[in-house]
């Protein structure tokens, strides 16, 4: 199981956009800035799997490393709990970190009793298209 603090990290992640969202986007360099906690932030560079690349008025850019291997295992995550299967598959996947958080962030979020027609975070279908969103 994942911590709640880590989920909720990388769903903010998942979520960006260039604008309106609390973390923001950036489709050319691929960077994400927020206000993260210092803490967690650290501890994930350490571990390689972000690259801080700067931290300035308490808001913090970094890169996801492999990001495209962790957006796929994300999506896949997400689809296997949106279809109501385990976390079986995790294991074939080529990120289980993401796949095991895309997992619990699906099942966490449609615990929530709340409007998702307006939900954006990668690898969940929007209501009224059916399409699968992409970061």
């Amino acid at each position: 199981m994942i911590s709640k603090k880590i989920r909720e990290f990388f769903a903010s992640l998942m979520e960006a956009n260039s604008t309106d969202t609390p973390v923001l986007y950036d489709r050319e360099t691929d960077q994400y800035t927020g206000a993260f906690n210092g803490l967690l932030v650290n501890k994930l560079s350490e571990q390689g799997v972000i690259e801080l690349v700067s931290n300035e008025n308490n808001l913090s850019t970094l890169i996801l490393n492999n990001r495209e291997d962790f957006l796929s295992g994300f999506s896949s995550g997400v689809n296997e709990a949106r279809l109501g299967r385990d976390q079986y598959y995790a294991d074939y996947n080529a990120n289980p970190f993401a796949f095991s958080i895309g997992y619990e962030h699906y099942l966490q979020h449609t615990k929530k009793k709340r409007n998702n027609d307006d939900y954006v975070c990668h690898g969940f279908i929007y209501d009224d298209t059916g399409e699968v969103h992409q970061q």
